[in-house]
């Protein structure tokens, strides 16, 4: 009977900071002062990759930890790869499309929230910085159907211009399946080198790149 509350924990933690994010499009001031630009993306560190189970449910909050110890070592075994950085390539690729915008060097790592920080990182490589993160990412069983699984992912955008240090465009995306129909099995997700579940992560970002090109970019 521990596994029901522990469902509704873990699926908050896959879209954990959405209520943080202050959806905001790119205005049409902001396209004009993009035409040609410079930007550079950043890069975080890979965040907690959660691995439920219903047996990881069952003992709580050790389970959670269980989940999350058992989850970065299959992301780092497997060589699965945060969406983030596919999410900001098709962003990049949109931005260059539609306003001419070229991508400054390699990515700025970084760990910062705060635009005027992220701005001064930059240091007058690029005028504008383009921060893609992961929110929350995992795979969890149906809370109907134990024995097959769903991948969660959310992420957050932003495009801040390094003059003035602010954010000109944020949004955020999220992917969070409701039905089991076809869903796979754990074996089916983890096996093969966990070939489908970074099938479903692409998948997700494909999903993020598509919604904040409309909503975000105005693409």
């Amino acid at each position: 009977m521990k596994l029901k509350p522990l469902l509704p924990i873990v699926a908050l933690l896959a879209l954990g900071g959405c209520a943080t994010v202050n959806k905001q499009a790119l205005g049409p001031g902001a396209v004009a002062g993009l035409k040609g630009q410079t930007l550079v993306q950043t890069k975080r560190p890979v965040p907690d990759f959660i691995a439920m189970t219903p047996s990881k449910a069952a003992i709580a909050l050790v389970g959670l930890a269980l989940a999350v110890s058992d989850g970065n070592a299959m992301v780092s075994g497997h060589a699965i790869q945060d969406p983030a950085q596919a999410i900001a390539e098709g962003l990049a690729s949109a931005l260059s499309s539609a306003h001419g915008t070229k991508t400054a060097g390699q990515p700025l790592t970084v760990s910062a929230q705060d635009a005027a920080t992220l701005a001064k990182a930059a240091d007058g490589s690029a005028q504008y910085v383009l921060d893609v993160q992961t929110m929350g990412w995992q795979f969890v069983y149906f809370p109907t159907d134990w024995t097959h699984y769903r991948v969660l992912y959310s992420a957050k955008a932003r495009l801040i211009d390094t003059t003035t240090k602010t954010t000109v465009a944020e949004g955020v995306c999220t992917r969070f399946p409701e039905s089991n129909t076809g869903a796979p099995t754990y074996d089916e997700l983890t096996g093969n080198g966990a070939a489908l579940l970074k099938k479903e992560l692409a998948l997700a970002a494909e999903d993020c790149v598509k919604s904040l090109k409309a909503e975000m970019l105005v693409l």
